[in-house]
């Protein structure tokens, strides 16, 4: 949460925000130094020189929102919504940005300055390869002229810091894909790499800084656990032997710097409120203690925090926070502008 805006700060008060091991002075927190972000929210603190405690009014470690987008209501219209989430404050935001088509069962990536959302289905059954989005900067709607080379929903997504890429889906029906396409972001021109993802419908993605995880799934109401990695470096990808605890499918993902994880889902049993996930350094599989019933829900992180929202927890509107230090769940006061599932999220300044 962001430090107070007026009255009386302390050395202590800035140390609970941003870190540090029993600090000796401000000098340890000049923007862009170890622990002190260097993004606008921050101007006032400086990079060098001078520094004072009246410096760090309103700052905050954790930067950026996070963005939900499309979906589906309670009346069963899909929807064109980019809503979403203030991070140093969790309040909720709801900018004018709209999807240029209103879809269900998209997938969202990002990069350092824009979110793009990918795929999709309308109407009953109707399936999308439109790549549309929102400019970090301004919340204006973006919609580059790239878009899949597969149209199909109930699609994956990842992202490297320069490349975003959309994993498997179907077509609404009875065809499953394991393409792996996407977009190029200093250019946003469509990318088609020659490595695929597994045949499933309902997968979910995590990335860490070097790979995207792609998981779960299903094939004619029969679920999976696999993990498929693909590293960015080479564009390569591979079945791992690590396993879900719970096979599933509608599963969503948030990854901290060193782990992800999958988030409710469905399988033959119904909903599922399994959160389990893999750990980068060794890909192995962790199973938090945790629970939290989402399917269908969109998701996005800060560098400290994973959000859930819609769907969740028999709520179509309510949003949920997963914190990566405790990997504990919690609610929040924030709720999304319009209630509805099959959506999805990216986020700005997050990992």
């Amino acid at each position: 949460m962001a430090l107070q805006s007026s009255g009386q700060i302390t050395l202590n008060d800035i140390k609970g925000e941003f870190g540090g091991d029993a600090p000796d002075g401000l000098a340890e927190y000049y923007r862009g130094g170890t622990y002190v972000p260097d993004v606008t929210g921050n101007n006032s603190i400086p990079t060098s020189g001078e520094i004072s405690l009246e410096d760090f009014y309103g700052t905050s470690a954790v930067v950026g929102k996070g963005y939900f987008a499309g979906g589906r209501n309670i009346s069963s219209v899909d929807q064109s919504e980019i809503d979403g989430i203030q991070f140093s404050n969790e309040s909720a935001i709801n900018p004018s940005a709209a999807l240029a088509t209103a879809r269900r069962n998209l997938a969202g990536v990002n990069s350092s300055s824009k979110g793009y959302f990918g795929g999709g289905f309308t109407g009953i059954s109707s399936n999308s390869s439109e790549i549309d989005g929102i400019q970090f900067s301004n919340e204006s709607a973006i919609n580059p002229s790239a878009t899949l080379a597969t149209s199909r929903g109930s699609l994956a997504g990842v992202n490297s810091s320069s490349k975003g890429y959309w994993a498997s889906g179907n077509n609404g029906s009875v065809v499953n894909y394991n393409e792996i396409d996407g977009i190029l972001f200093s250019n946003d021109t469509a990318i088609n790499p020659s490595a695929t993802s597994l045949q499933r419908a309902g997968m979910s993605g995590v990335n860490s800084s070097t790979a995207g995880y792609f998981v779960g799934g299903n094939i004619s109401n029969t679920y999976y656990k696999n993990f498929r990695k693909f590293v960015f470096s080479t564009e390569t990808a591979s079945t791992l032997s690590t396993l879900l605890n719970t096979a599933r499918a509608n599963l969503s993902g948030v990854n901290s710097s060193t782990k992800g994880y999958y988030f409710g889902g469905n399988n033959t049993g119904g909903a599922s409120s399994e959160i389990d996930g893999i750990l980068f350094s060794n890909d192995t599989a962790i199973n938090p203690s945790a629970t939290l019933s989402a399917q269908n829900s969109g998701s996005n992180n800060s560098s400290i925090k994973g959000y859930i929202g819609g769907d969740v927890n028999s709520s179509l509107n309510a949003i949920y926070g997963f914190l990566f230090s405790t990997e504990t769940t919690s609610s929040i006061t924030a709720t999304l502008n319009t209630g509805r599932n099959r959506l999805t999220g990216c986020q700005s300044e997050g990992i």
